[in-house]
């Protein structure tokens, strides 16, 4: 609750364009994890297009949920790396931020 608490704040007050680190909040069907498990670690990472970083990936694997931290400067290079998983995955893509951008924007 308190991410979605956080994110909605981020998306009333920053302008997407100038979002650098994006969450994809994500639930795979279970033959994602089919295709996941039969990759290598840098094919997972390669699958980031260039001008993106993925930050961080975790996963919930009781309920095929999990999120992605992606650094980007372009958030079309995001929504082009979740789309690759789109058959077998459900996404929602939202900019985030960390505590310091967080208490510029409620400070003002």
């Amino acid at each position: 609750m308190k991410k979605y608490i956080v994110l909605s704040i981020a998306l009333l007050f920053c302008n997407i364009t100038h979002a650098a680190v994006y969450m994809i909040d994500f639930k795979c069907e279970p033959e994602a994890y089919e295709v996941f498990a039969s990759m290598t670690l840098a094919e997972l990472d390669a699958q980031f297009l260039d001008g993106s970083k993925k930050l961080a990936r975790y996963h919930d694997l009781t309920t095929g949920q999990g999120i992605v931290l992606v650094e980007a400067d372009d958030p079309t290079l995001v929504m082009e790396f979740a789309y690759g998983w789109n058959e077998l995955c459900e996404s929602a893509i939202v900019p985030v931020v960390d505590d310091e951008g967080a208490m510029e924007i409620v400070s003002k």
